[in-house]
Order: C-alpha cells, then sequence, then structure tokens
C-alpha cells in the first residue's frame, strides 16, 4: 500500500506564490524609490525601506536621529506617493529599525570532578544497559571537557 505525499515542495507551486510576493516586493522597492525622490541626497539613504500595508506606508531607517529628520519631509514624500499612481496612500508612520544586539556564547559550566565521579558511580549500579551505557558515555564527555577546561585555565 503506498502513502500519499501531501508535502509540495516550493517549485511545485508553478511559481504562483513566489511570484505575489516578487511583485510586492517589486511595488514596495518602487514606493520606496519615489521616497528617496523627495528627500534630500544626504537623508535618501537613511530610508532604507518600505512596507505597505492597505492604504499606509512603514518607512523604516536606522535611527531615531534620521528619524525625526525624515518626518520634516513627511508632507513632501506623502504628495510624491500620493500622485505616482503605485495606490491610493493616506498614512505615512517612519519606523526606526532596532539595532542588533549579538549574544555572546556563554560557557556551559562543567561539574565538578565529585559530581562525575558520582554520575560514574550511579551508571556502574544500573541494570538497565541503555541506561548504564548512556550514564557512562556521559561521565566519559564531561571527563574529557573537564580536562579541556582545567587545560585552558592554566
Amino acid at each position: 500500500m503506498s502513502q500519499k505525499n501531501f508535502f509540495k515542495s516550493a517549485l511545485a507551486y508553478e511559481g504562483k506564490i513566489l511570484s505575489y510576493y516578487k511583485r510586492q516586493q517589486d511595488i514596495q522597492n518602487g514606493l520606496l524609490n519615489l521616497i528617496k525622490s523627495a528627500l534630500p541626497e544626504h537623508l535618501a539613504h537613511h530610508a532604507q525601506y518600505c512596507v505597505v500595508s492597505q492604504k499606509k506606508v512603514l518607512l523604516y531607517t536606522d535611527s531615531a536621529n534620521w528619524s525625526s529628520q525624515l518626518r520634516f519631509y513627511h508632507q513632501s514624500m506623502i504628495q510624491k506617493i500620493s500622485t505616482s499612481n503605485q495606490g491610493r496612500f493616506e498614512i505615512l508612520q517612519i519606523k526606526i529599525i532596532p539595532p542588533i544586539i549579538e549574544q555572546k556564547e556563554q560557557p556551559v559550566p562543567i561539574p565538578s570532578k565529585e559530581n562525575i565521579t558520582l554520575l560514574l558511580e550511579q551508571a556502574n549500579h544500573q541494570q538497565d544497559v541503555t541506561l548504564k551505557t548512556a550514564l557512562q558515555n556521559l561521565a566519559g564527555t564531561l571527563e574529557r571537557l573537564s580536562q579541556t577546561e582545567n587545560q585552558d585555565q592554566h
């Protein structure tokens, strides 16, 4: 008996979904270019992204300073996109893209030598072979890691 495969790859959609998103992206890039053309050159490159939602245009910039500068040109940007025949937009909001904060990888604490020894003792007293093997492997791994950590500290 053969099972029916319900998974449909992205390529099987005949490009309808991808072409829709590509069209939306093109519209938004066109609006972004129109908005940039309504701005002085030094501000235009701080208008980074544009997203359309019904009658609202969201313009994204990289900081609060540029956001406040862009707000001075709010009326000229609205006028430019209203006369463009790209759609009927009533609201233009300027949003700030939050900075990306990289998280530092925290070192995983390795149990003490005594705890590793207790783990190994527990493993040796197990009746279940699978659990015994798993605990022995864990104790061995922790022992190797603690030796590596001790070598790094010296």
